[in-house]
């Protein structure tokens, strides 16, 4: 009886003989403006999953849609965002709690590596690194930083990590070459679907109740929480159903609005919402790592409205690196003229431009075999 309790507690506390360290991989996907951060630890879990299904994987997040990580066949671990804790919590007792969480899911999962990905290493993190020594920490550092970052702050953090794995943007150059080093590995741009995941046009546009003879449109601003886009949203939505198009509206699973867009004729609330990509003829996209990656990758046309309040992400130049690479357009400044224009200017576009989809390869799976160590 004595020796079934102590091994019972020994498994508990992550002393189980059956766990490999090597084996367990923990991602660390922070809460933010969008959801870049949580859809690429699961774009690179995902292939993790499928190269070595013995692989355990486990989350612990401050996102706040940890729903999309169940729902993703994954275990999910919570901790809440700083921002959304209450007056009475200070940074300290933040770090403190999320240092805490990390410490009791590494003990309980004998994790080996752990895949953070957000803009910079909490100090929460930064003091649970210098208590495992024996666990490999991975950063997932997104680059297109805004001008008045501290590049010299985010370079030495970079030097905590054991590996650190950049995420390419849209055209890229010297995807191989640039900024690799022993601990430096650049990857093709990650998304989460591939073309042949998506759904064909007849059943998206059938799941979305939109009428297959006509053109239709999809329009996502981003969630919302650091910018109002609700009037924004519904002006445009206003326009393009005027000009004869069908629109339908993706809600970010992260918004803490609960307004409805009333206007649209339908709305996507199921992650990701890449699926219904073969519904449309083009899209009006924030400019997000996820959004304009997986647009150009899947070949969706769109228009790019960029949200210039994110704190560090420079998605003006994400969106002008996109309008290059085909049929996209940016918008900097909104008024009806000058969306109406972009509208006509994108659709010439399409109509003069040979689109290409999926050519490169999914940093995501670059990523995982690298995690893995294959070649």
């Amino acid at each position: 009886m004595i020796k079934k309790i102590t091994s019972f507690f020994k498994q508990v506390r992550g002393d189980n003989p059956k766990r490999k360290r090597g084996n367990a991989y923990l991602f660390l996907p922070i809460n933010g403006a969008g959801l870049g951060h949580l859809t690429r630890s699961l774009a690179i879990a995902k292939h993790i999953r499928k190269l070595n299904p013995s692989a355990e994987i486990i989350f612990l997040t401050t996102s706040i849609a940890i729903h999309i990580v169940h729902q993703a066949g994954f275990i999910c671990h919570h901790v809440p965002p700083f921002s959304l804790t209450g007056e009475e919590v200070s940074g300290r007792k933040w770090n403190n709690l999320f240092y805490k969480s990390i410490e009791n899911v590494l003990d309980l999962y004998g994790v080996g590596t752990i895949v953070f990905d957000g803009s910079r290493p909490y100090f929460g993190l930064k003091e649970a690194m210098s208590n495992n020594c024996h666990v490999r920490f991975v950063w997932v550092k997104r680059g297109l930083l805004k001008v008045d970052v501290n590049t010299q702050e985010i370079a030495s953090c970079m030097k905590l990590f054991d590996l650190v794995i950049i995420p390419s943007e849209v055209l890229d150059e010297d995807v191989n070459k640039k900024e690799q080093s022993a601990n430096v590995r650049k990857v093709e741009p990650i998304y989460l679907l591939s073309r042949d995941e998506l759904l064909t046009a007849d059943r998206a546009k059938k799941a979305l109740r939109l009428d297959k003879d006509r053109r239709s449109v999809y329009v996502q601003l981003g969630a919302g929480n650091i910018n109002q886009i609700v009037n924004l949203q519904e002006q445009i939505v206003d326009i393009l159903k005027t000009k004869g198009f069908q629109v339908v509206v993706g809600n970010s699973p992260i918004s803490l609005s609960s307004e409805p867009c009333l206007k649209a004729d339908s709305v996507i609330i199921n992650y990701p919402n890449s699926q219904y990509y073969e519904a449309f003829d083009f899209a009006v996209l924030a400019a997000g790592y996820n959004t304009v990656c997986e647009s150009v990758a899947l070949g969706l046309p769109a228009v790019f409205i960029p949200n210039m309040a994110t704190g560090a992400d420079n998605q003006l130049e994400r969106a002008m690196r996109a309008e290059m690479a085909g049929p996209y357009g940016v918008l900097t400044e909104f008024n009806e003229n000058v969306f109406k224009n972009a509208i006509q200017e994108l659709v010439r576009k399409i109509e003069s431009m040979k689109l290409k989809a999926d050519a490169q390869t999914n940093g995501a799976t670059e990523a995982a075999k690298i995690l893995l160590g294959i070649r």
